[in-house]
């Protein structure tokens, strides 16, 4: 199916009634749908939840695609076979753009640990990176060449391509900096770029952060994983420990020796400090223009609460340097 074939594709809730008709039956007495709060992608999700109590959660594209295309499945693929837990999809309907998977309820790992002890949360963060280091070895090695991960990297044009977003959705459009010396800031950016991209790489969730970790039936679930990619070896790690949370300066220390030791890193560790402080102001400075570009394009008001938690994680990194 070419999705260019289509140019009059239907609006998204009646390709989803479309697909649940087909799928679950006609009569809307059986079950019921609720939208679910959307994260910052074109996608959208809805909740079906069944008279006999079961649930399924449905993944709406805004395009129909090419099921052996669709980078997410491509993912999903990978991240079975490594041995990751996923939410297992249950049908794909590429026509109608819509993926059916498994409900993991609403159980973040952010929202877990709200309510958690110390050790729980250490325990949540240490399986997390475990997770992690399981992606960054197994996962780099099981990459094939007609997948999109394969080809797809935080090269030193991704990660200026980034921090240029930066720049123009938080400093010009939100924050609406007049700067006495932009090409010295941009001219800053392009370093942070160029001295992560020349970085040892390896495969990266790319959100890996802990509204991108469930919770289910004590396991650790990755989800939003289709925009994989290589990256620095700190990426990921930094995305989990800085992004929309701030840990205490002893416990985020504490993980990052938990994640070299259990890596075997083979950058040393002056090296491998400063990767992590320069990737984390890369990484919150790219999340930040997201936040804004979400507020000022979009009017997603609710992502001024990131802002911040996440400047201020950026400047102490700075400072780091």
């Amino acid at each position: 199916m070419n999705p260019q074939a289509q140019p009059d594709f239907p609006p998204i809730q009646q390709r989803l009634m479309a697909f649940v008709r087909r799928h679950f039956g006609s009569s809307s007495d059986d079950y019921s749908i609720s939208k679910l709060v959307g994260d910052a992608s074109a996608r959208q999700y809805y909740r079906l939840l069944r008279q006999d109590g079961k649930s399924f959660i449905l993944a709406a594209y805004p395009k129909p695609f090419d099921q052996d295309e669709l980078t997410y499945k491509q993912v999903y693929d990978l991240l079975r076979e490594i041995g990751l837990p996923v939410p297992r999809i249950l049908e794909l309907d590429g026509e109608r753009g819509i993926v059916l998977q498994q409900d993991l309820g609403d159980e973040t790992l952010k929202k877990h640990l709200v309510k958690a002890s110390r050790q729980e949360s250490r325990d949540c963060f240490r399986r997390a990176i475990d997770h992690m280091i399981v992606l960054q070895d197994k996962g780099s090695q099981a990459l094939r060449p007609h997948w999109a991960a394969y080809h797809l990297a935080f090269d030193e044009e991704k990660l200026r391509w980034e921090l240029r977003f930066f720049k123009r959705y938080y400093v010009d459009n939100y924050r609406h900096l007049n700067l006495d010396d932009v090409v010295a800031l941009e001219e800053e950016l392009d370093d942070v770029a160029q001295e992560l991209s020349r970085r040892p790489r390896r495969l990266c969730h790319r959100d890996y952060h802990v509204r991108n970790l469930m919770l289910h039936e004590d396991e650790l679930y990755l989800i939003d994983f289709q925009d994989a990619r290589r990256g620095p070896l700190t990426y990921d790690l930094v995305s989990l420990l800085k992004d929309s949370i701030e840990l205490p300066p002893q416990e985020l220390a504490s993980l990052v020796d938990y994640y070299r030791s259990q890596s075997g890193c083979p950058v040393p560790e002056d090296e491998f400090r400063r990767e992590f402080e320069l990737m984390s102001v890369q990484r919150l400075l790219k999340a930040l223009g997201t936040y804004a570009y979400q507020i000022v394009v979009r009017e997603n008001f609710i992502y001024e609460q990131y802002i911040g938690g996440s400047l201020k994680r950026a400047l102490l990194s700075a400072e780091a340097l």
